[in-house]
């Protein structure tokens, strides 16, 4: 007989340890994410770049500003 895991005793890293060696569990999978959706400090990428973003991101690879000067 197999002893029952108690997931909500373990900690986040060591949830996550079990979710990637315990793949078949549905259930270690389904609270490793809840807590991932509820905890806080954790990033979550919701979409993708606004213009103002891309505009950055074209100056800083191009290495020139909006006034076609070189930036260093």
């Amino acid at each position: 007989m197999t002893q029952k895991v108690d997931f909500q005793k373990m900690s986040r890293k060591e949830l996550r340890k079990y979710v990637l060696t315990h793949r078949e569990d549905d259930e270690a999978l389904r609270i490793y994410m809840d807590r991932l959706h509820n905890e806080s400090g954790v990033f979550r990428q919701t979409g993708g770049l606004n213009e103002e973003d891309r505009r950055v991101l074209k100056i800083r690879f191009n290495g020139v500003n909006c006034n076609n000067e070189y930036i260093i």
